[in-house]
Formats: C-alpha cells, structure tokens, sequence
C-alpha cells in the first residue's frame, strides 16, 4: 500500500470513528431522563431558557433545601432574575454564584458551596444538550461522596427528540467536541 493510500485510508478510518461517536453522543443527548429523587441542593447552570424556572419549581415543591444558580451575570441579583416572577420562597437559600464562566468553573466554584454548606446531594439542571458534558464535569469535580441527580430541561433552541433539525446538530457538534476535549485533555 503506498503511502497516499495508507493516509486515505486513515482518514477515511478515522472519520468513519468520529461519526460513529457523534451520533452515539446525539443519541445520549435525548436518553436523558428527569430524576425525581429529592436532594439537599438544586444547581441550575445559567445560560439556557427553561434552566432556572425549572429550578424555583422544584425548590417551591420541596424537592431541595437550597437552589444554586451556576454562572449568573457578575452583576445579577435576585430582582433581576426573578423580575418577571412573584416568589415566594426563601430567598436566603437562593445561591447566585457569579465567578464562574465556563461549565467546569460552575463545577469548582459550586464546589466550595457544597463543602461550606454541607451538602451531601445535588439535582443538577441543564438542557438536554449540555446534560452529557456538565455531568461528567459535575462527577469529576465535586467530592465522590455527593450524589448527583440529572434533571434535563427542554429549550426552545433544540428538540431532543429530533436532535436533528434545526440548530440541533450544531449545537451538539460544539457539545461533542467540549466533551471530548475534557473528557481527554482536563
């Protein structure tokens, strides 16, 4: 086999691979299903429609003591989070943590919450889309003994039952390969 086709066939093997793990990452992406288990912790990640009404539902419902809110605007608040909402909750167990700015900063600087206030239990909220790469982060970064439940929520920006239409494939594209590159690389 000469060299050119010892390269056209590595590539073609290779890309054949990266298809392969695309689609099966596609797949994983609707799979996902909420877990009713309660916890002491509700962690919502910024960022995507749906994440935090979610998350003040199930706090008002009583499935956690405190609710987490992961890379909220440096300067956000309560009032400007909830100016569209009439909450009744506690609002001393509202957490807006605001240094963070990547899904790994979420889970480091949710981490110290965690270990300050004794937490032992987390559902963590996020779209279906974001699910694969932020669970994996959450389970590397916070300690072994908390135990995490997954609570995906749809968003108008992607269908999980037909991950294929409209952005759904770019966006899991950029999902596929962040994942990737922590999975190997952090």
């Amino acid at each position: 086999m000469t060299a050119k086709k010892l390269t056209l066939f590595i590539s073609l093997s290779a890309l054949i691979v990266l298809v392969f793990l695309y689609l099966d990452f596609a797949y994983d992406a609707g799979a996902y299903k909420e877990d009713t288990a309660s916890a002491d912790a509700i962690i919502v990640l910024a960022g995507g429609l749906g994440r935090i009404d979610k998350g003040i539902e199930l706090l008002a419902s009583g499935r956690a003591g405190y609710l987490i809110i992961a890379g909220a605007d440096k300067d956000a608040s309560l009032k400007s989070i909830f100016f569209r909402k009439d909450i009744k909750l506690d609002t001393e167990n509202i957490i807006i943590e605001k240094r963070s700015t990547s899904t790994y900063e979420n889970a480091t600087e949710t981490k110290k919450i965690i270990k300050s206030k004794g937490i032992e239990s987390v559902i963590l909220i996020t779209s279906y889309y974001h699910m694969k790469r932020a669970s994996y982060i959450f389970q590397h970064i916070l300690p072994s003994k908390v135990n995490l439940y997954l609570y995906p929520v749809s968003t108008p920006n992607f269908d999980e039952t037909k991950w294929w239409r409209g952005r759904g494939p770019v966006l899991l594209a950029v999902e596929f390969f962040k994942f990737y590159w922590y999975r190997f690389w952090v």
